[in-house]
């Protein structure tokens, strides 16, 4: 008689039990090798940070691409509080890396004080309150939408403010130059990353309402370009303040990483100009090749954004005038 065998269906892991574990890894690996572990969850925060402030953005201006299904609140917020403690955790490690022993340095009052004093800590505590800005604004659905959508940009430019109280802009000048730019440079940054974000989102639930996809989708474009222009004004502008000379362009660390960066925005700048040109409207009036285009740039862009924002880490940490 043939044994009767019965198998047990593979449970599908929870994205939230992934996502704690991948958490518990890079704390682990922070904690042995604080150095590595500070960079790491610098470019965690920065990334998870830049991403929320862009989707409260997008929702602010352009609306809920969901047509207000949970999950869209639900990551946000997820996106939110992975930033707030990786900012938060990124303030510890700051603090041992000067004590330089370790977890025990969190002991070390003088490394204590040279942080909490300094401008990391600054930049956490604004970041943070734009974080929890942004959480509270897809957490109180009692708010009218009005006050939910200035929490949000008040949210996202508080988090896209905290990157001028550290780095290079509170070494050059003339601050009031230089803060203008950056401010202009990372608003525009944080609007493209969550605006290729949601368009992402709402490319998938087109079929629900297409006329009002078409609006969103030609409104989006006509927004991105005012958004490039911020980019590349403020770009530019970044790049005279702090480079001595063109020579510098190719003698130091920092331009030769700016060479980089400036390649990957031109190639995903020309991307984003062939959507608007040539692909945006037809997309707008259903032809499925231009949507299936469309959504294959979209997700090019989503990677080269992340690549940009990870050579961005790279580049705050050179000198502009050293080698």
């Amino acid at each position: 008689m043939a044994e009767l065998r019965v198998e047990s269906p593979a449970l599908p892991v929870p994205l939230a039990t992934v996502g704690a574990a991948l958490g518990c890894l890079l704390l682990a690996v922070s904690l042995a090798f604080t150095s590595f572990g500070l960079y790491a969850v610098d470019a965690v925060a920065l990334l998870s940070s830049i991403v929320a402030a862009g989707l409260a953005l997008f929702t602010a201006t352009l609306g809920d691409p969901t047509d207000g299904q949970a999950w869209w609140g639900r990551t946000v917020r997820v996106l939110a509080l992975v930033a707030f403690a990786a900012t938060l955790l990124t303030v510890a490690l700051t603090v041992m890396v000067v004590a330089g022993n370790g977890v025990t340095g969190l002991g070390d009052p003088t490394a204590r004080a040279a942080v909490l004093r300094g401008p990391t800590y600054e930049s956490a505590l604004a970041r943070g309150a734009g974080l929890c800005a942004v959480v509270g604004a897809f957490t109180w659905l009692r708010l009218g939408g009005g006050s939910r959508r200035l929490v949000m940009v008040a949210g996202g430019l508080l988090v896209s403010g905290s990157f001028l109280l550290t780095g290079h802009a509170r070494s050059h000048g003339p601050a009031v130059i230089v803060m203008a730019c950056l401010f202009a440079h990372v608003v525009a940054v944080v609007a493209w990353t969550g605006g290729v974000a949601g368009m992402a989102v709402a490319l998938r639930q087109r079929h629900a309402d297409p006329a009002r996809f078409a609006r969103l989708l030609v409104t989006f474009a006509g927004l991105m370009t005012g958004v490039i222009a911020m980019l590349l004004a403020g770009g530019v502008g970044l790049s005279v303040l702090y480079l001595s000379s063109w020579h510098a362009l190719v003698a130091t660390a920092y331009g030769q990483v700016l060479i980089v960066k400036i390649g990957l925005v031109a190639a995903l700048l020309a991307l984003s100009a062939s959507n608007h040109f040539r692909v945006v409207q037809r997309a707008a009036g259903g032809n499925r090749a231009a949507v299936a285009v469309l959504r294959m740039n979209v997700l090019v862009e989503q990677i080269g954004l992340v690549t940009v924002l990870l050579v961005t880490e790279v580049l705050a940490r050179q000198n502009p005038v050293g080698g």
